[in-house]
């Protein structure tokens, strides 16, 4: 069998990039071992073959010699080799900073002092330069005065050194990396439940309290955001200065790291509506459309179904009705291909059946079968609201023996299966039960409130109503 992670790193690699590692490949600088170039040119041209085996490259790559079986093995290994340096480079080519910062490095230990203070002076524009001023601007804000200590001392310039400098830019760098893995972990674990050793953590927390490095946006967003994650009394005031300080420092920060900051603000949110603060509606809802301003909200250019069915959700429970018209038809392209159209007929079927048009929802919904099992049984549960509505009642009898069909079929998780199945539940009863009659009606509301999981609960209070 052929080297399966090489073969699925070629495979992930656009044309451009893949067009860039030949040229890495062809290079005598980066590959010594003759053959590599043979067999990544082999590969290239039969990446996608059906019947690439390791038989047939052995038979290409010793046409010309004497069999060797194992000249495969070390080839193969010898081109992963490759293409991970290359990879690696390509990530390195884009951190200009640390690159300026070993270059002054190398030439400090060359002794070449004015050079190595040339280049020195270079870096430090270049970074007073750069707009961001996130986590990465402070750790290469610290190797340059580490560069400039140490370049100091060599040149016997030690009255002169940035001793307080370096110190305070290593406590800020060391800070910011704390904090953010400190909201990592924090995050992580109200999810799994799992307990972690914090380390200095609550050691840095103490220190910032009242410091004046909480006036570095850096840092300030992460500590407010870590406090807001723990919840509390508290928490409030440190979301919304956390979601102050992505309003006015979002620019400031790159596209990963802005990624987590919003993705840490909405996740709050999303706790709060969880526990029935309605108002955080609100808050999250100015949090996507800040967010997708920004670019935050995407992943490699690509937002996710999920996202697109969050921010569509939150906008017509607010009834933004024609900002979400527009933002499902401007964000349409940037959704992944092979989910994209599951995705725009299931939303534009939600926002039709809010505005009142039914039919039209009813077309989106009966258009595509959804490969998720939940998207399926959100999208079925829809239709018997159109259909209960509409009093098509044969049309609603057999969807809800669709359901229940397809959680007997499907492997659903307990709390969605008890979820749908008191969904069906009562809307059947809702089929049954005497308008006319008080006591029925009451019997029924009280059964649906003391439903422990019910999704639906507010729209079969209001058909029963």
């Amino acid at each position: 069998m052929l080297n399966a992670p090489l073969l699925s790193i070629l495979r992930a690699l656009p044309k451009d990039r893949m067009r860039a590692l030949e040229k890495f490949v062809r290079s005598p600088f980066h590959v010594t071992h003759a053959g590599v170039a043979q067999l990544f040119e082999f590969l290239k041209e039969n990446l996608h073959a059906g019947d690439l085996s390791k038989e047939k490259l052995e038979t290409h790559l010793n046409s010309g010699g004497a069999h060797d079986p194992r000249r495969v093995y070390h080839l193969t290994n010898y081109l992963l080799e490759t293409v991970e340096k290359f990879l690696a480079l390509e990530d390195w080519e884009k951190q200009e900073h640390q690159r300026n910062a070993a270059t002054v490095e190398s030439l400090r230990r060359l002794h070449l002092g004015d050079p190595a203070t040339a280049m020195l002076r270079y870096a430090r524009k270049r970074l007073d330069l750069d707009k961001l001023r996130g986590s990465e601007f402070h750790r290469a804000e610290y190797r340059l005065h580490w560069e400039a200590y140490h370049l100091s001392l060599q040149q016997g310039r030690a009255k002169t050194s940035n001793a307080q400098e370096l110190s305070d830019a290593q406590d800020v760098a060391f800070i910011c990396d704390k904090l953010r893995t400190g909201c990592l972990l924090l995050s992580h674990q109200q999810v799994t439940k799992q307990t972690y050793d914090k380390g200095l953590l609550d050691n840095v927390l103490a220190f910032l309290n009242g410091h004046r490095y909480l006036e570095i946006p850096a840092v300030a967003v992460y500590y407010h955001g870590y406090f807001a994650q723990l919840g509390g009394d508290g928490s409030d005031g440190h979301f919304a200065r956390l979601k102050s300080l992505l309003q006015e420092h979002t620019p400031h920060f790159s596209v990963s790291e802005t990624h987590d900051l919003y993705l840490m603000a909405i996740n709050f949110c999303i706790r709060r509506i969880n526990q029935q603060e309605e108002r955080f509606f609100r808050e999250i809802f100015d949090l996507y459309q800040s967010g997708l301003q920004h670019g935050a909200l995407l992943e490699n250019g690509i937002l996710s179904r999920w996202t697109y069915n969050n921010i569509t959700l939150t906008g017509l429970r607010l009834r933004e009705y024609e900002w979400v018209k527009s933002f499902l038809e401007t964000y349409a392209p940037l959704l992944g291909e092979s989910h994209r159209e599951g995705a725009v007929h299931f939303n534009l079927a939600r926002y039709h059946y809010d505005t009142g048009s039914l039919q039209e929802a009813m077309q989106h919904l009966l258009h595509i079968e959804y490969d998720d099992v939940l998207h399926n049984l959100a999208a079925k549960t829809m239709l018997c609201k159109i259909y209960f509505r509409l009093g098509e009642s044969d049309a609603l009898e057999n969807q809800l023996d669709s359901i229940q069909i397809y959680l007997r079929r499907k492997k659903v998780l307990g709390y969605h299966r008890e979820n749908y199945s008191a969904i069906v539940r009562f809307i059947r009863k809702l089929l049954t039960v005497n308008m006319n009659s008080a006591s029925q009606r009451i019997k029924l509301r009280e059964e649906i409130m003391a439903a422990p999981v019910l999704t639906e609960r507010d729209w079969l209070l209001g058909e029963l109503e």
